[in-house]
């Protein structure tokens, strides 16, 4: 052991004692080459989920690391491409949501918690949110805009950190270090296509740094040029044709041009008019309906631009001044079908005919027979109502144009020689700005609808004049900011006989807004067939934390770690953390962790405003009330359209007294390093009480007779509106195992053979929904994969390399499994087959300035596999799979 001077004994202890007294502490992960490392004197350095600097790579709480390497031999494209293919992430939102609320976004949930447990870090720094919420509710960190380039490494803690990172990180933290002191250019070009054609992607990344003796400048610029993914380009999904095979629930859109009613007698189209019209004559179910296949993305056009650049500049031997630049700029189009309306309600009494839209808006004509281009001439009394595509507007269009910005300045050093140090000021801001086309307005419809003296029929094509004149064009601005400071201070604390004692200490302060507004009309509801979502909101809090590493025994490490945070709108919390590392021999690491969680509600679900939209369910007790089947086709359009494609308003609101939720995180394991073989297995589990969370439309319809205060019925019996509104539900409770394991061979001149094997089991998901429910079985109730393993195998000699990955996922219950399952029917009927996908890519190293590299993703075609018990298209769960089908890519790398 080293000598020390009475200054740094002096301010070890004053140290220690600030760490016995306060509270938790967070990290921030400092840079470190992992290869240098290796091959370098050893050295403390920081490990994500601890800011004690160590070591050892492997302390208690498990950590995966794909390095910029890994991920390219792999095949990824894309920082998300890389997270979907962790075997701990249970499901993702990508920009396959057409239809949601973020269709140019993207996250993952770690562990089954959800993207908003999920923690996001790059460089150590946090995030800010997302200003639009995923499905209008949950906050979370958009992964599309990290760049890929720039990436050196990511680390993902796969435990609960809550204690060492504060509320958000819950299912775990993803840490993105990014290049660091590079020096000189290079430029790489990558193109890639699918073999179905549709989705080729090109993406051209420079890379500039300068070095001297005092520091170092790295800027690396990337952009991105997506082609969309259309429906029609993938027969799975219809060419010329709606009806998905391997669904049987697949259907043609019953909202093509028909009336619909109680009474009898009004007009019909026949085949003939029907196409003549631009609809499509269902002849299963003669019916005008609709083929939507041609209408749909897949997957939407984009491009982007990041730009990040770092600095770090030695002020004098023990501190240095560093920071972090970061631009992105996105534009994201998506298209799918045109606008279907059944909402103007039509009444025959007698010979009069009254055109309404609910209590607004109300027009009698005096003859029936005239009225409506006398679609009504025929009709008994009753009422009625047009069922209609309105393809004459064409698709319903989305432009999303983001911009995000991110800067952090700070300072860090060593203190007598003993302490590493560093404070930061950090800011981001991003804004989101959407416009839409293809849209009119409930007022000018009705208008259009009750023109003049006779009105006119919907049952004919309109023109254009009159389509220009309904059309309306909503659009909706969105803006995050989040400003933070902090500071940490780690060393050692005090010696002992079976070793040193370390501690870090630190504190954050946060400020988060946000405020989302969309025009005036969309607030209103005035918009046919879309909503729109607006609120506003400030929080701040305030963090101290601190953690203390000893060594009991020569063998046995226990840390413990302790949070305090203190918010403006929920009060404050004590976090703790106690983690045990126990080395019998130098192979291996048996390790232990427990934690405490504490987690502030999402800022839209507290103060958004409500947020309307659209959703088509299965109203499973009215289609049982009129002799109907869930999910089987019926002759009678009425019935059908019950029981299969109900098209309903739904409304999600905040709720401003939620409550935090609290739980805990646990995880129990072992880690074996040899020369040629190493292995972890770790057994977790993590709990949430008042779980924040809401009631979906679907599962609403589903289980009615649980949600029947959501629901709103029109005068038959038929769901109209579903309301749900966020809350404090009782818990839910997640557990697994992971297992890792890989060898290497070393094959003398033929070269290095490594593979790698990765897997995650659950073994329990259940929530409730209150004290009273019933605890729900989520892997029983379908959508959730139980397993998932990746196996890649490595090949590397002299200037070449080549990987092959396998990467499975388990069958899993349909998303209605529940609602299907019947004494008649088999398990296996449905349920969602199991997928394994392959990618194989090569590289050639043809000079020190030059590499060239291509692939295979997918290489089998494989998937997506559909979901039997899924109604709605696309019929598979897009959180899991994608329909891109099989790629290849071929990238050129140029170094100066």
């Amino acid at each position: 052991m080293s000598s020390e001077s009475l200054t740094a004994k002096a301010i070890r202890r004053g140290l220690f004692a600030v760490a016995t007294t306060s509270v938790a502490a967070a990290g921030m992960y400092s840079q470190v080459s992992i290869a240098a490392e290796a091959e370098a004197q050893v050295e403390r350095i920081e490990v994500t989920g601890s800011r004690i600097k160590r070591t050892d790579m492997e302390t208690a709480t498990p950590v995966t690391v794909m390095s910029a390497d890994d991920m390219a031999k792999q095949g990824f494209t894309t920082i998300q491409d890389a997270l979907q293919s962790l075997t701990s992430t249970t499901s993702a939102m990508t920009t396959q949501s057409v239809h949601g609320f973020t269709p140019a976004a993207s996250s993952i949930s770690l562990r089954g918690a959800g993207a908003n447990r999920t923690l996001t870090l790059v460089d150590g720094k946090r995030l800010n949110q997302y200003p639009k919420p995923a499905g209008g509710t949950d906050n979370f960190v958009d992964t599309a805009n990290l760049p890929m380039e720039a990436v050196e490494r990511i680390e993902v803690l796969q435990s609960g950190g809550s204690a060492v990172y504060g509320a958000d990180a819950v299912g775990g933290v993803i840490n993105i270090i990014l290049k660091k002191d590079f020096d000189g250019a290079a430029l790489k070009y990558r193109h890639g296509d699918t073999t179905g054609g549709g989705g080729a992607s090109d993406r051209i990344a420079l890379s500039l740094g300068s070095s001297s003796e005092k520091g170092n400048v790295s800027t690396f610029i990337e952009f991105t040029n997506n082609e969309g993914l259309t429906a029609a380009q993938r027969e799975k999904f219809g060419v010329h044709t709606d009806k998905v095979p391997h669904s049987e629930y697949s259907q043609y859109s019953s909202y093509g041009a028909r009336i619909a009613g109680t009474g009898t007698g009004a007009r019909q189209l026949s085949a003939q008019e029907c196409t003549d019209g631009g609809w499509f004559w269902d002849e299963a179910r003669s019916i005008c309906g609709f083929d939507r296949s041609q209408w749909r993305d897949l997957e939407p056009e984009s491009y982007r631009f990041i730009s990040t650049t770092n600095f770090n500049y030695e002020l004098n031997d023990d501190v240095a001044f560093v920071g972090r630049l970061d631009f992105a700029q996105a534009k994201s189009t998506t298209n799918i079908e045109p606008m279907a309306i059944n909402d103007y309600d039509i009444k025959v009494n007698g010979n009069e005919l009254t055109v309404s839209y609910g209590n607004q808006l109300s027009k009698t004509f005096a003859d029936k027979t005239t009225a409506l281009g006398g679609d009504f001439a025929n009709a008994t009394d009753g009422d009625y109502y047009y069922v209609r595509r309105l393809h004459e507007f064409d698709n319903r269009r989305g432009e999303t144009n983001t911009r995000n910005y991110f800067f952090t300045v700070g300072l860090e050093g060593v203190l007598a020689d003993e302490y590493n140090w560093d404070v930061s000021a950090n800011y981001g801001r991003t804004n989101v700005d959407v416009f839409r086309s293809g849209y009119a307005t409930v007022g000018s419809m009705f208008d259009y609808i009750t023109a003049g003296e006779n009105g006119n029929s919907l049952l004919k094509p309109m023109s254009s004049d009159d389509v220009e004149a309904a059309s309306y064009s909503p659009f909706e601005q969105a803006q995050s900011t989040q400003k933070n400071i902090q500071a940490n201070l780690t060393g050692m604390a005090f010696e002992m006989a079976e070793g040193d004692a370390y501690f870090a200490v630190g504190a954050e302060y946060t400020i988060q807004d946000y405020s989302t507004d969309t025009d005036s009309e969309s607030k209103k509801g005035n918009i046919l067939t879309t909503g729109g979502s607006s609120g506003a909101g400030e929080r701040s809090y305030w963090a101290t934390y601190a953690e203390l590493s000893v060594p009991v025994l020569e063998e046995l490490t226990v840390n413990a770690a302790v949070r305090y945070d203190r918010y403006d709108d929920m009060g404050g919390n004590f976090t703790p953390q106690v983690t045990v590392e126990y080395r019998p021999i130098d192979e291996l690491l048996v390790r232990g962790s427990y934690s405490r969680v504490f987690r502030a509600p999402d800022m839209h679900r507290v103060y958004g405003d409500p947020t309307t939209g659209f959703s088509q369910v299965i109203d499973f007790k009215q289609c049982a009330a009129l002799g109907g089947e869930p999910g089987v086709t019926h002759p009678d359009p009425t019935i059908n359209e019950i029981c299969n494609e109900l098209h309903i308003d739904i409304t999600t609101g905040a709720n401003k007294d939620l409550e935090a939720e609290t739980g805990y995180t646990a995880n129990i394991g072992a880690v074996y390093g040899g020369d040629a073989f190493n292995a972890t297995f770790d057994i977790w589990e993590w709990q949430l009480d008042d779980m924040v969370s809401d009631i979906s439309a679907s599962k609403a319809a589903r289980e009615y007779e649980l949600y029947e205060h959501m629901i709103t019925r029109d005068d038959n019996g038929t769901i109209t509106h579903i309301n749900s509104v966020a809350q404090n539900l009782a818990y839910k409770k997640v557990s697994g195992i992971d297992l890792t394991a890989g060898y290497n061979w070393d094959l003398d001149s033929f070269g290095d053979l490594k593979l790698n094997f990765n897997g995650t089991y659950l073994i329990n998901s259940e929530s409730q929904l209150d004290p009273t429910s019933e605890v729900v079985d989520n892997i029983d109730e379908g959508g959730l994969p139980q397993y998932r393993f990746n196996l890649v195998l490595g090949y590397f000699v002299q200037d070449f390399e080549a990987t092959l990955g396998a990467y499975h996922t388990a069958r899993m219950h349909g998303v209605n499994y529940t609602s299907f399952k019947t004494d008649d029917v088999s398990e296996s009927e449905l349920e969602v087959a199991s997928q394994t996908k392959w990618n194989l890519t090569a590289a050639y190293n043809i000079s020190d300035e030059f590499k060239l590299t291509s692939g295979i993703v997918n290489l089998f075609d494989a998937g997506p596999n559909f979901d039997p018990t899924d109604t709605s298209w696309p019929h598979y769960p897009r959180s899991v799979y994608n329909a891109r089908g099989r790629e290849w890519f071929v990238e050129a790398e140029v170094k100066f």
